[in-house]
């Protein structure tokens, strides 16, 4: 497989794709390397335990939600050393899905955030093990109302269908076994923390995707976790199963088959891999036992993943978007106060739609979620121009100001009867996209100096919701 070029296109799309934003200086110091396998590496050292947020003395629940929300978009923007390590967080948010609402307390939220945090580069097999006995998942899911009599399927449906397999790669039978299997694992009311309760498990024999489980009765409490290492080992899906390509495979080629979509989906495209890709990304994480640094480094350092298709192919979605503006005007997401704004536009940390998580790429192109971008790029510009009318006043961005006589009026020219500018058309948009640290195509920079041409003096202050607004602001 040729390696990817070491080229400022290949290095700003791998940084836009991994950390969220193309930073002057990041871009320069993976340059400085001697080759794209260098940048990759140099992407993916990430910090092994990340800053963790720490809650208001007496805030209340709700207070602690918005709380761990700006922490986590100050994390992505600012203060993370390496964004990887937050993106790969959201990713495996928006998998192995729960949502604030039924959790019903921030916690126990921080808590599997933070599992993602500090794990979510480490082994899958370990992150499906763990997230299952938290109670978050345990409740999301109603596995604390699953007992011996009184089977609750959600849980263990979801992890096959939602978070392991996929569709039709096992039996009804399989779901029935696996139900079994997690009885008794639930959750203590009063203390919101795990509890084993014996009473409620089965603890029979079961056959699960081929396989017999349970017969080292020794490994108690339950056994539960042991349905996740027959999915990621010697399963086989059923020959009744729907998916007719996948009977008689291995269930964990499927699996490794099925999050290699995943992954692919959230840093390239929503379309399928190209068979090489899918192939190399399948067979590391296998040959690994499902670690994620070789899995994903494969991903990262092939060249269908530098083609022009994928460079193009991938809509901001509404939290990495935010991310970009935070990042451009260099404020910290409680400035904004965009997390009423995120409903708007159709993803709010936390809060997921569903157990199947968002949607990528070319989901987030309607008219209301559209809408909502309009709103929140005027608060952006709103905030970035704080002191604007104020004596003095200045439109602030992540790499300085500029002053509002530079951008109105500072000359009067009598001759003309017009406020003449310090700077230019030309020189402003130069100056703006310099001081938010973005780069924009002609055709773009055409459009917006169109604009302003056509526009009074007091009104070129707009371009910087038109630079907010540009295409390539609402593209990874």
């Amino acid at each position: 497989m040729p390696a990817p070029e070491l080229t400022e296109s290949n290095v700003r799309h791998l940084l836009r794709r991994t950390e969220f934003v193309d930073r002057p200086d990041r871009v320069a110091e993976l340059l400085g390397l001697a080759s794209m396998a260098d940048a990759v590496n140099n992407v993916m050292d990430v910090p092994e335990i990340p800053q963790q947020v720490v809650f208001g003395a007496g805030s209340e629940n709700w207070e602690r939600g918005t709380e761990l929300t700006h922490f986590w978009f100050n994390q992505m923007a600012h203060d993370s050393p390496k964004p990887l390590q937050e993106k790969m967080a959201f990713f495996w948010h928006g998998h192995f899905c729960t949502e604030f609402g039924k959790v019903d307390l921030a916690e126990l939220m921080r808590e599997q955030i933070d599992l993602w945090r500090t794990d979510g580069m480490g082994n899958i097999r370990d992150l499906a093990k763990t997230m299952s006995l938290q109670v978050a998942m345990i409740r999301y899911l109603d596995n604390n109302e699953n007992s011996a009599d009184a089977a609750n399927q959600n849980f263990a449906r979801e992890l096959m269908e939602l978070f392991l397999l996929g569709v039709g790669n096992y039996s009804e039978a399989d779901v029935e076994a696996s139900t079994s299997a997690w009885t008794g694992h639930t959750d203590h009311w009063e203390s919101d923390t795990y509890w084993w309760r014996d009473e409620w498990h089965d603890g029979s024999d079961k056959t699960f995707l081929g396989q017999t489980i349970n017969q080292n009765k020794s490994d108690r409490p339950g056994h539960g976790p042991e349905t996740i290492d027959v999915m990621l080992s010697t399963g086989i899906v059923p020959n009744d199963a729907i998916e007719v390509a996948n009977r008689g495979r291995l269930t964990r080629d499927v699996a490794a088959e099925f999050l290699s979509f995943k992954l692919w989906t959230e840093f390239a495209t929503d379309t399928q891999p190209p068979p090489d890709v899918r192939d190399a990304m399948r067979d590391a994480l296998v040959a690994n036992d499902f670690d994620i640094r070789p899995w994903l480094s494969v991903m990262l350092n092939h060249e269908g993943f530098y083609t022009d298709e994928v460079k193009a192919g991938l809509v901001r979605p509404p939290v990495e978007y935010v991310v970009a503006m935070l990042c451009a005007i260099g404020v910290q997401s409680e400035e904004p106060n965009v997390l009423w704004k995120m409903n708007m536009m159709g993803q709010r940390p936390f809060f997921p739609p569903n157990v199947s998580g968002w949607k990528p790429n070319g989901y987030w192109i309607n008219a209301s979620s559209m809408e909502g971008r309009a709103y929140t790029a005027q608060s952006f510009r709103w905030v970035s121009g704080r002191t604007y009318w104020q004596t003095d006043g200045v439109l602030s961005f992540a790499g300085g100001d500029i002053s509002r006589a530079e951008i109105t009026a500072n000359t009067y020219d009598p001759g003309t009867q017009t406020y003449i500018p310090d700077l230019s058309n030309v020189d402003l948009l130069d100056q703006m996209l310099d001081l938010m640290r973005i780069s924009l195509p002609a055709a773009t920079r055409d459009e917006i100096l169109e604009f302003a041409d056509a526009s009074s003096v007091w009104e070129r202050v707009d371009m910087l919701l038109l630079i907010l607004l540009s295409p390539e602001m609402n593209m990874a």
